[in-house]
């Protein structure tokens, strides 16, 4: 009943009908999961972030509700509590998506190590991933490794030529770079 009220679009009655469901299934993630993901459409973001933590608590070692509970987090602006998730998802089982959420909450919280180590991960799982090296280039160039920072934008305007804010980086950290005087 839920899907088919869910996919209907009646999202009242999807609510209803997962309340339900979860009362008499308690024990499962499954209701909590689609509870979430409801509640996240009718766009009340605190109750699926609720209903998400019970899915973590529910199955502790799903590395996905690990990372839904960070990305609910974010968007509600707890840093902190969406830190923590991101930080069990990577423990559990690392993807690019959840490295590049738990970059994000690094940045928020200040912590610039923190974030550019999760963007090094990131790009390590996918070599190929542009918006991966974007985001490895812009954490880089919040620290003194300008020569890297070069680097990860050369790499993601190769993967992705037409992005002009990457372009614009390369500009700045070019012009950055410590100038040497030829030897004599």
């Amino acid at each position: 009943m839920t899907l088919a009220f869910w996919q209907a679009g009646n999202l009242n009655a999807a609510a209803r009908s997962v309340r339900d469901w979860a009362r008499r299934d308690p024990e499962r993630p499954a209701p909590q999961r689609f509870a979430a993901r409801i509640y996240e459409d009718m766009g009340a973001i605190d109750l699926a972030a609720e209903a998400a933590d019970r899915v973590a608590a529910r199955a502790p070692s799903d590395a996905d509700a690990w990372e839904r509970v960070g990305r609910l987090r974010l968007r509600l602006l707890q840093s902190e509590a969406a830190r923590s998730a991101l930080e069990t998802a990577r423990r559990l089982q690392p993807s690019v998506e959840g490295l590049l959420d738990l970059a994000l909450a690094y940045h928020l919280t200040g912590d610039v190590g923190g974030e550019v180590a999760a963007t090094e991960q990131a790009v390590g799982l996918d070599r190929d991933n542009a918006g991966a090296w974007s985001r490895h280039a812009h954490a880089l160039a919040r620290t003194d490794r300008i020569s890297e920072g070069i680097e990860a934008a050369e790499r993601a305007l190769q993967l992705n030529p037409d992005d002009a804010e990457v372009a614009e980086l390369l500009e700045r950290l070019r012009d950055a770079l410590p100038r040497v005087l030829p030897a004599a």
